[in-house]
């Protein structure tokens, strides 16, 4: 059994896990969950998809976090999006049960911003088992393709953050 120490060590390990790396830790904000988790299998076809921040974020974040089915390429999943009353946790539920044995890629912005102006650092997020978005994961790139417009390239060059799963 860990002591009461090693427990607040390892929690503050878990926050910062998907800080952004140019603030202070308890400024900016981080990734805490996703569920379903990056590499899940046998995903009900109509279980939520949930986020969940270490701050609140700011309103309108809803817009950056899309479902694709497939490839990043691939369509997106229209459903409804509701923040918890915190807006700390948001809740993605399908409009229609997703389609049995397909993958499916939960895709965060690199424009996801808290309501302190903290944007995340998506690279960092790797401990959840996400993986940055590069432009040839894309086809060549978003910028031109009208897919999700120049407001999703980072100027590092990634297109933010993806979180794969499979259904059942």
């Amino acid at each position: 059994m860990l002591g009461r120490t090693a427990v607040v060590a390892l929690a503050s390990l878990a926050t910062m896990a998907c800080a952004n790396s140019t603030g202070p830790a308890e400024a900016v904000p981080a990734v805490l969950a996703v569920v379903p988790a990056s590499g899940a299998t046998g995903v009900s076809l109509t279980a939520p998809v949930m986020v969940t921040f270490s701050h609140s974020m700011m309103p309108g974040m809803e817009a950056n976090v899309l479902l694709h089915e497939g490839l990043l390429t691939g369509p997106v999943i229209t459903g409804s999006a509701a923040w918890s009353t915190d807006r700390r946790t948001l809740t993605f539920t399908p409009s229609a049960a997703l389609k049995p044995g397909t993958t499916y890629l939960l895709h965060l912005a690199p424009t996801l911003v808290a309501a302190n102006g903290q944007g995340i650092d998506h690279g960092a997020c790797t401990a959840l088992g996400g993986q940055n978005v590069t432009g040839a994961m894309t086809g060549g790139g978003m910028m031109g393709s009208g897919m999700m417009g120049s407001g999703w390239e980072m100027s590092s060059g990634s297109y933010g953050m993806i979180f794969r799963f499979t259904t059942a």
